[in-house]
């Protein structure tokens, strides 16, 4: 049935939307200062409950008439069809979707570290929530053994190059949240103690640690041992090559071929390549590229000896580019940004670190970097790093969008497309070069190596995915266009094949489609082209999937011109 107000259809279902998301999600209720009494799992029910809700919503679209649709409104209505789209894709690819991987566990550590750790105990009855919690915890990881189980059933298992990191990550899991889950006594009034503390252990010996172990039993049964494939990537599985390209259009945001992607990796490579080797001579090197990686992996400049050491060299960069953020931004986020380690239990699953959004309880935007293994981690792409993950990348993005009054609660605080995220913040640290970030050749040299390392990521995604590249020639590949450790080299390329498949392309594909985007302003404004203009268009506008972009930028930035004339 057709309605006559469409904008105010396109707001009910944006609200019905973020309802629906704010009864399930523990980090929005968090963030919102809601209490939460539940968690999420993976389990078959929950997909398909996600499915269902998602078809609906875009049954309700198709009602509204798009022409009628205008400034916010349009964007919106796009928005909320590609996140539906997002729930029916993730359901049709729901036993090709690993459960039981690093990144995929880490939600865990988030449950633990954003409700748990935080958690208030005002009333009498907040004792027992605490501990409805506790056994929730246990039950999410029994949905993941489930899952892992009916994937091995399918022949869907983790392959044999990537058991033993998953295998060490829940591991460390299990003790990790069997310590995070109990509660400082000082937050507790006397009569409240002993029963807290008596039940939270009577729930992690008798289910939390169970339910560990009965994953790490799926993991170890000598029948999963030997089907494991020798192979990594998606083209190995029935159905896979599919899946792995509705992986893509997820982490993109944008209908994007992974051999188009694959052809303009290799030709990103080549032309970085070749900017380096300028850098090389610039530094006074004459000897070739292997050479001179070589001397990095020994260059005292770029290692740290201690954690704080890392720390202090972000923190020098961001310091760089504070006075220079208002000549390019017109608003600036609200929320403050820092630094914080990662949980060290964690540091060797992870290659490098996260952003950590501002909350109620901790309004701090943080990147948790990595201080581990320092001897073989580089501080060569210290400035674009930080750029990228804080100022003017990921905090400037989400920070602005959680603090906007215009966009509708579900704009503001649901963060899924990929391609937006990651293209944006790979796009704020190119922006170093236009402000003279990367005016020493050594932040230059990292800059360019972080460049090529997101293009080669472009090759090595796809090409394991596709099945056109094995492990090996990633392997080389990856070893020849990026200056990362053999260490990082291989738990990246188990992260593209065998974890996150189709993310790492957001990176350099994201960051793309904002060039091309920002060009074409630019040649369609010449002279009268405003810089903070576009950023402003952009960020106020919260993440959007790549076409909804376009016509929020051309739209707007169309009004203000005509603004201006008038």
């Amino acid at each position: 049935m057709r309605t006559d107000e469409p904008g105010r259809e396109i707001g009910h279902l944006a609200a019905c939307y973020w309802e629906f998301l704010l009864e399930r999600d523990p980090l929005l209720r968090v963030r919102r200062g809601l209490p939460v009494e539940t968690l999420p799992g993976v389990s078959v029910a929950e997909a398909d409950e996600r499915a269902r809700f998602g078809a609906g919503v875009l049954d309700r679209l198709r009602s509204i008439d798009d022409a009628e649709l205008s400034g916010t409104d349009a964007d919106t209505a796009a928005f909320v069809a590609a996140l539906a789209e997002q729930e029916l894709r993730a359901r049709r690819c729901y036993w090709l979707t690993p459960a039981a991987t690093p990144y995929r566990l880490f939600p865990l550590v988030q449950y633990a570290d954003t409700v748990l750790a935080p958690f208030r105990f005002d009333e009498r009855a907040d004792s027992e929530r605490y501990l409805v919690l506790v056994r929730e915890l246990a039950r999410v990881v029994g949905t993941i053994r489930d899952k892992t189980a009916g994937q091995a059933a399918r022949g869907v298992r983790i392959p044999a190059p990537a058991l033993a990191g998953a295998r060490a990550t829940i591991v460390g899991l299990r003790a990790l949240l069997a310590r995070r889950v109990e509660v400082d006594e000082d937050r507790l009034g006397p009569a409240d103690r002993a029963g807290l503390r008596d039940g939270v252990r009577r729930l992690v010996t008798g289910e939390v640690e169970p339910a560990f172990d009965g994953l790490l039993a799926v993991l170890d049964d000598p029948a999963y041992r030997r089907g494991a494939a020798e192979g990594v990537g998606w083209a190995q599985y029935e159905g896979g090559e599919e899946a792995y390209r509705e992986f893509i259009r997820t982490h993109t945001a944008e209908d994007a071929s992974p051999e188009r992607l694959h052809a303009l990796g290799l030709d990103h490579c080549l032309e970085l390549a070749e900017r380096m080797r300028e850098v090389r001579a610039a530094l006074g090197f004459p000897g070739g590229e292997e050479d001179f990686h070589a001397r990095l992996r020994t260059e005292p400049r770029l290692h740290a000896r201690t954690p704080e050491e890392v720390e202090a060299r972000y923190r020098g960069h961001l310091d760089r580019l504070a006075p220079l953020l208002p000549r390019w931004f017109a608003t600036l986020p609200a929320a403050p940004y820092g630094l914080a380690r990662l949980d060290p239990a964690l540091e060797a699953g992870m290659t490098f670190g996260y952003y950590e959004q501002p909350t109620p309880a901790g309004p701090v935007g943080r990147y948790r970097y990595n201080g581990s293994d320092l001897a073989n981690r580089s501080l060569l792409g210290a400035a674009s790093l930080i750029y990228h993950e804080l100022a003017p990348g990921h905090h400037f993005h989400l920070a602005r969008q959680a603090e906007s009054r215009v966009l509708p609660e579900l704009r503001r605080e649901v963060v899924e497309f990929g391609g937006f995220n990651e293209g944006w913040a790979e796009y704020a640290a190119g922006l170093g070069w236009e402000m003279g970030l990367y005016d020493d050749p050594w932040d230059a040299y990292g800059r360019l190596a972080q460049e090529r390392f997101t293009s080669q990521r472009l090759v090595v995604d796809t090409g394991l995915n596709l099945g056109t590249m094995t492990l090996e020639e990633a392997r080389a590949f990856m070893r020849a266009n990026s200056t990362e450790s053999d260490r990082q080299i291989a738990s990246d390329l188990l992260r593209y094949s065998t974890d996150l498949p189709g993310q790492a392309l957001s990176y350099r594909a994201g960051y793309l489609e904002f060039s091309r985007l920002r060009a074409r302003v630019e040649e369609d404004q010449g002279a009268g082209f405003d810089v903070r203009a576009f950023h402003e268009v952009v960020l106020s506008g919260g993440g959007l999937p790549f076409p909804a972009l376009r016509r929020r930028v051309a739209r707007e930035l169309r009004a203000e011109e005509t603004e201006r004339i008038g």
